[in-house]
């Protein structure tokens, strides 16, 4: 397998370096999720979740195109030197396991236009598996959606929602999918940190905050994801165990498409622990509040964080005033929900 990186300006879509062979594009989005509920680790180490996903307007756009053999190139915003260009490569992972399912046998270029940031909390690399996984269906004449998102499943937790956008609660692992009604368009703007979070890290540290409160047993993180709960009964390890509580406030917003009522409601249990890892993310929610957002929310495991507007004018507004703000690198302004994997000419 080769691979190589496009940097900006380059050819994004491979047709000409591969002459006239077949290829086929999709197109998914990040997400934030407006509950985040981690709770104790289950009988395979993972914690269990119980979120509710919003797939957001900033996308990332996959070309399949049939080759001699894998390869991966990266274009856009974000095609920086984290993204792996290797087998680890989530939308080349995709491709590999639609081929074990289906027995499709094609080789193929990969050209990845990034524009979800980049390791911060916005499943950006989710994203880029479901849209690798709807161009290789597209390429192989395959049009079976369950086994997509049995495939997707074994990807990564936010590989389902990926596939299917909108806005879904989701539990388990974050892959036990229910849509979501939700009214309404919302505005966000999102300021991505001049720092590093690990996902297992911050849910790491979870573990060790609620252990020190004596409040929750350990685990391995299961993905992006989390909103806390109440306490319940004590388990056998000595620590209270806890019971994930219902998202309904936020669901009942959705519903409704109370833009003040979702701020009031959103909320996600892995916020001390990033911070705690990360101390400029508190002072980017900081601005953010100062700068009037109606709810300030870390974006997944963070250290993206997403602030909620009233209206286009009022994102307009924060994002001049966040894009000052020490440990922002940069700030983007953008809408949900948005739809899920699809292809596009």
């Amino acid at each position: 397998m080769t691979v190589s990186a496009i940097r900006p300006g380059a050819d994004r879509t491979g047709r000409t370096a591969h002459g006239g062979a077949r290829s086929a594009t999709a197109r998914a989005h990040g997400k934030i999720n407006l509950h985040l509920g981690v709770g104790d680790a289950g009988a395979d180490g993972y914690h269990q979740l119980v979120t509710v996903f919003a797939a957001l307007g900033c996308a990332e756009t996959v070309t399949l195109t049939e080759a001699a053999e894998d390869s991966v190139a990266l274009t856009g915003r974000y095609a920086h030197a984290e993204v792996p260009l290797d087998g680890s490569n989530l939308a080349l992972a995709a491709v590999q396991a639609f081929r074990e399912r289906t027995g499709w046998d094609a080789r193929v270029a990969l050209t990845i236009d990034k524009q979800v940031p980049v390791a911060g909390g916005m499943g950006g690399g989710s994203a880029d598996a479901a849209a690798a996984l709807r161009a290789a269906a597209a390429l192989a004449g395959f049009d079976d959606r369950g086994a997509l998102h049995e495939i997707a499943a074994t990807l990564g937790a936010d590989v389902p929602f990926a596939l299917r956008g909108g806005v879904a609660l989701g539990r388990g692992r974050g892959d036990q999918l229910t849509p979501v009604l939700a009214q309404g368009t919302q505005h966000w703007v999102l300021a991505t940190s001049t720092g590093a979070l690990s996902t297992p890290l911050v849910y790491r540290r979870l573990d060790e905050l609620r252990a020190e409160r004596g409040t929750a047993a350990g685990g391995r993180a299961a993905g992006e994801g989390g909103a806390a709960a109440g306490a319940g009964a004590s388990g056998t390890d000595g620590f209270r165990q806890l019971r994930l509580a219902e998202p309904t406030a936020v669901l009942a917003a959705l519903a409704s498409g109370s833009v003040e009522d979702l701020a009031a409601a959103v909320h996600n249990d892995m916020t001390q622990a990033a911070v705690t890892l990360l101390p400029d993310v508190a002072h980017v929610m900081e601005q953010g509040e100062r700068a009037g957002a109606l709810a300030v929310l870390l974006s997944g495991s963070g250290p993206t964080v997403g602030f909620l507007a009233q209206n286009a004018t009022h994102a307009l507004e924060l994002a001049v005033l966040l894009e000052a703000s020490r440990g922002v690198r940069e700030v983007v302004r953008t809408t949900g929900p948005a739809r899920g994997a699809h292809l596009v000419e």
